[in-house]
């Protein structure tokens, strides 16, 4: 027996078994069977003030980039590695301190022979003013001893300065993180000779960040600060409130700079994101969630729910998007509820079974 007869007999089994449900189906139709509903979660179409947008790039900035140099001269012994996260006042770098410590030393000891020779001056002082109290000595001896008083009290707070300088140099041998942040790249080796003012570190803020784009200078007119925009990243689609609108356009380009509140931990410094912008004065129209549209064959759809709980198809164009809303004209009424989660999986007229409803901004 070949193998193809050897299997005849199960595939016949499985056409009978085929005929037999394809011929059942219509029967159970007859008799009232119906499929479960389908779960899904909806939202509240709403009338809203919403206008037409443009997209914009714009790139995630930190508030502080900073490249840390130092404010001593030696030899650099040691530095923070990069991707290494830091807080305000944290050690990033270090400098040999020996030959500060000497300074410092040396200034402690003119201090203490400066503040010998005041004391000294101060009490030939007071000898020559009870002589010339007594008319025993010159008014010109008497203004000498008060002039090299003077001069040594002088001196003395001059020496004084220098050590308060000598031990800040020693301190900030050890160079500190002005603000919390990540260190993103070396600029000098451990061995070299740092002079002053020489960057060894870059420090970035990864907590205080902001987004940045350029607009048009005929757009200002539409953004105002507090104005919540959509920010999208590849499949990454968030709001963000406008800051501020930088009130100087740049000559040349015509274009003024918008920045937008981010929370720390939503975007990574450097990413560049698509915002949407308004660009015309916002008008009235019924908005549904974002989430609740449905693109097929180059078409949108919204389905909302039927007074039969079935799902309605409805063919409709967008007008405007604002952040997490589209507007949208026909066939979608303000308090009707839309379908925002299981609309890819629904067919016009299917039973539908309301699981949550969302309360979308």
């Amino acid at each position: 027996m070949t193998n193809s007869q050897r299997h005849y007999p199960m595939f016949a089994s499985l056409l009978a078994a085929v005929v037999l449900c394809a011929a059942a189906t219509p029967a159970l139709a007859q008799e009232g069977f119906a499929f479960p509903p389908a779960r899904v979660e909806v939202a509240t179409a709403e009338l809203r003030e919403m206008a037409p947008s443009v997209d914009v790039s714009g790139t995630v900035v930190s508030l502080n980039d900073s490249r840390i140099a130092s404010e001593v001269e030696g030899v650099l012994t040691w530095l923070a590695d990069v991707g290494d996260a830091v807080d305000q006042g944290e050690v990033i770098a270090r400098i040999d301190p020996r030959l500060l410590r000497i300074d410092v030393a040396r200034a402690e000891a003119n201090v203490a022979r400066l503040a010998s020779d005041y004391d000294y001056r101060e009490r030939q002082l007071e000898r020559i003013e009870e002589l010339a109290a007594k008319n025993s000595t010159s008014k010109t001896l008497l203004d000498e001893a008060i002039a090299q008083r003077d001069q040594a009290q002088h001196s003395l707070a001059d020496a004084r300065a220098a050590l308060d300088r000598a031990k800040g140099d020693l301190q900030r041998s050890e160079i500190r993180a002005a603000f919390a942040g990540h260190v993103v790249e070396r600029l000098a080796s451990v061995g070299e000779f740092i002079t002053l003012g020489e960057d060894v570190l870059r420090l970035v803020d990864t907590h205080r960040i902001e987004i940045s784009l350029p607009a048009s200078i005929g757009l200002s007119q539409y953004i105002s600060p507090g104005m919540r925009v959509s920010v999208r990243s590849g499949a990454v689609s968030r709001e963000h409130v406008v800051r501020t609108v930088v009130p100087v356009g740049d000559a040349v380009s015509r274009m003024i700079e918008v920045r937008l509140e981010v929370a720390e931990g939503e975007w990574l410094v450097g990413t560049p994101v698509q915002v949407s912008l308004p660009s015309d004065a916002p008008v009235s129209t019924v908005a549904v969630p974002r989430d609740a549209l449905v693109e097929r064959g180059g078409l949108a759809y919204v389905y909302k729910v039927g007074e039969d709980n079935t799902a309605e198809q409805v063919a409709v164009d967008i007008n405007a998007i604002v952040g997490l809303w589209v507007g949208v004209t026909d066939g979608i009424a303000a308090g009707e509820q839309v379908i925002v989660r299981g609309a890819e999986r629904l067919s016009p007229g299917q039973a539908v079974e309301i699981i949550d409803t969302i309360s979308a901004r």
